[in-house]
């Protein structure tokens, strides 16, 4: 055995962990637009949020409005979570200092008009946009604001099967639930591929009941895309038929799962992802996920009751992957949330042996650290979307693709 007494542990490597303001990830993050909430949270009261290490407040106002300020109030500190929403603006409880979603003090309760006017106190925010269910919020520089991305499983103005829906990722969708661990963490988790043969099949039993894990050793590879990275999975099925699958994570925090449900029997051609996916950071040990869905209509143009998101953890919660189970039973069948919080709260690059099932991850790390070297070099970073004549159905890459033995050809990639 070799013995660790002299062994030193490193440190983590923050530069592409930490996400503060001044960290190189952090100010990278702060470039693209990072969704919040969901946008039917946002009703009579402010709601407290936390995002990347920042803490701040979300409200509507009764004009419809939505704005992101500051947690506290500029006059005495006062958290404005237990403020009240106003038709025009949210109102300090303490002292009645009211806000416009800009951020301009509109009124003082307890002073003049004219003084106020002399005073002009304005609270610091972000930017607001509202898409698809959800409310976003831009952090960066104000002269690098970006557009917001209309990736293809989102672009409405191109397709009508669809209504889009803010949710959020695991159990309770009011809450949120949050991983204890560093972001990039769960990000890596849905370019590694082999996990699902491994943690979700072999180790814990097939957790999906899909062809994805089906018996059998599938073929895998890595490649990188124009948006970021996928994997590309190929396997022939028990029934005869050949599956195809294809997920891809869109730099710099979203991910493209296509269903985890595919069972494999009916022929089909490219089944996209049906959820455009976030990965936020809290702060450096702890994250949240939050989806757009594109839900499908039937023929009459109504969303298809019944209907189940291909990412599984949106409306439903494996028994597996809950919070509160068992210890024993979280070691005798452990999952994700296991798996990724035990990598410490925040991975130790420097400690880890990668191989050649981790490729995807390698590329991941490569095309993070591309993106800060061109912000370093006073360029954007991936995927920042300025013209407007370019933003429409931008192509993305994830898809299942289910091929009948008597097809002819190869599906197209």
């Amino acid at each position: 055995m070799k013995s660790r007494y002299h062994h030193k542990i490193p440190e983590h490597d923050p530069t592409l962990t930490h996400v503060e303001r001044g960290a190189p990830m952090g100010e990278m993050l702060r470039r693209y637009w990072q969704p919040v909430c969901t946008a039917d949270e946002l009703g009579d009261l402010p709601k407290r949020v936390r995002i990347m290490c920042e803490d701040l407040v979300v409200f509507r106002d009764g004009a419809g409005k939505t704005g992101c300020l500051e947690l506290h109030c500029p006059h005495r500190g006062t958290s404005l979570e237990w403020g009240r929403v106003e038709d025009d603006g949210l109102r300090c409880c303490y002292h009645g200092w009211k806000f416009a979603t800009d951020g301009q003090c509109i009124d003082m309760a307890c002073e003049t008009p004219e003084f106020r006017e002399k005073m002009d106190v304005w609270q610091p925010g972000y930017p607001t946009h509202e898409f698809g269910g959800l409310v976003f919020i831009y952090m960066g520089p104000p002269a690098e604001m970006p557009l917001f991305p209309m990736y293809d499983i989102l672009d409405t103005r191109y397709r009508d099967d669809v209504e889009l829906r803010g949710m959020r990722l695991w159990e309770d969708h009011a809450i949120g639930y949050v991983r204890d661990c560093n972001w990039l963490q769960h990000y890596e988790n849905v370019i590694d591929a082999y996990h699902l043969l491994i943690l979700h099949a072999a180790n814990s039993g097939d957790q999906f009941g899909s062809v994805v894990t089906t018996t059998g050793w599938p073929d895998l590879d890595f490649e990188e895309t124009e948006l970021g990275v996928r994997y590309n999975m190929r396997r022939n099925l028990p029934n005869g038929n050949r599956l195809e699958r294809h997920a891809e994570v869109v730099l710099p925090n979203i991910s493209l799962i296509p269903s985890i449900h595919e069972q494999g029997t009916d022929a089909k051609y490219q089944s996209r992802a049906t959820e455009v996916s976030w990965c936020v950071p809290v702060d450096n040990e702890h994250l949240y996920g939050i989806s757009i869905v594109a839900w499908p209509k039937d023929e009459a143009g109504k969303p298809v009751k019944d209907w189940k998101p291909g990412t599984d953890t949106v409306t439903d919660i494996r028994p597996g992957n809950l919070r509160e189970r068992p210890y024993e039973d979280k070691q005798r069948n452990p999952d994700d949330m296991e798996a990724q919080e035990s990598q410490r709260p925040i991975a130790i690059h420097a400690l880890e042996n990668l191989a050649s099932s981790d490729r995807g991850v390698v590329l991941l790390r490569r095309q993070l650290r591309r993106s800060l070297d061109r912000i370093a070099a006073g360029e954007d970073p991936a995927n920042i979307i300025r013209d407007d004549a370019a933003n429409h159905a931008i192509e993305t890459h994830a898809w299942n693709t289910v091929i009948l033995p008597d097809a002819t050809g190869e599906a197209a990639e």
